[in-house]
């Protein structure tokens, strides 16, 4: 029998029963906060993914889906993060590269989307969360058409416009003059570097975070560290700005791909604003 002001038998007491719940609720964002501060300390991704894909093996067996959908949801970002600290391949020259059919840096676009894709599906194995919270499902007639257009309309928008918004954080960039020979391997890869990461940021970590922790806190997070991913050394100007627009880039992603309950339209719209910077890197010398 307990005395008094003592917790009743087998129950702890107040403050380790506290501490223990506080436990619980903070080890679900241990992975979040990981990938967060990964993403802002390039020296930190590589131990935040051993710790974030550790954590999903070993949380694979707990009965509460939010809390495997905690784990499995900044996985392929992790991934993704560090696929990003491989130094670029070296140009072979902007002549010889706009004429190959697969330039180095289209053929490691391509293979960091299927790492990425390879990824996500182990994650949903892994930590068996729903595949359908990733909204890569086939769109309706309406969004599929609306994606088409959009891409066609906003990839010759961002060819005009993007050297004038890059200057003043990156400098003069210049786009060469292309044939249609170099047109192919530049769209693949733009739409390589829109799926892996539309994939990663809007489908694994806002499909199975809004699972985990609803859609606020999803889409907030995600937008954070995709704006924080786009810090880089080859800034010439304030890195704020760029880092601001890409946060808020996410989100309005994010609030598509649930609109739409499809990915094909934030797809479309990634790929476009993709074209001049895949324009410039392989052809351009960058």
């Amino acid at each position: 029998m307990a005395m008094p002001g003592e917790p009743p038998a087998g129950r702890p007491p107040l403050a380790h029963g506290a501490l223990a719940r506080a436990l619980v609720l903070a080890l679900p964002a241990l992975p979040w906060i990981l990938v967060l501060v990964g993403a802002a300390e390039r020296p930190l991704r590589i131990p935040a993914l051993v710790v974030v894909v550790a954590g999903l093996v070993l949380c694979r067996a707990r009965p509460e889906e939010r809390f495997r959908a905690a784990w499995a949801a900044p996985v392929p970002v992790a991934v993704l993060l560090v696929l990003a600290l491989i130094p670029e391949p070296t140009a072979l020259g902007a002549a010889a590269d706009c004429g190959s059919l697969a330039p180095l840096r289209v053929v490691r676009r391509v293979g960091e989307a299927a790492t990425v894709l390879a990824a996500t599906w182990l994650a949903w194995r892994v930590g068996r969360v729903p595949s359908g919270a990733l909204r890569l499902r086939r769109p309706t007639v309406a969004v599929g058409v609306v994606s088409v257009v959009a891409f066609l309309a906003a990839a010759p928008l961002a060819v005009a416009v993007g050297p004038a918004l890059a200057e003043p954080f990156f400098g003069p960039v210049a786009l060469p003059a292309i044939g249609l020979i170099a047109l192919v391997p530049l769209l693949v890869a733009a739409l390589a570097n829109a799926v892996q990461e539309e994939v990663a940021y809007r489908g694994a970590w806002l499909g199975w975070g809004e699972l985990a922790a609803g859609p606020l806190i999803a889409i907030g997070a995600q937008a954070a560290v995709f704006g924080l991913a786009h810090m880089g050394s080859d800034f010439s100007g304030p890195q704020l700005p760029v880092v601001l627009a890409m946060a808020a880039g996410g989100a309005v992603a994010a609030l598509i791909a649930r609109r739409t309950g499809s990915l094909a339209l934030p797809i479309a719209l990634h790929a476009a604003a993709d074209v001049p910077m895949a324009l410039y890197a392989v052809c351009g010398g960058a």
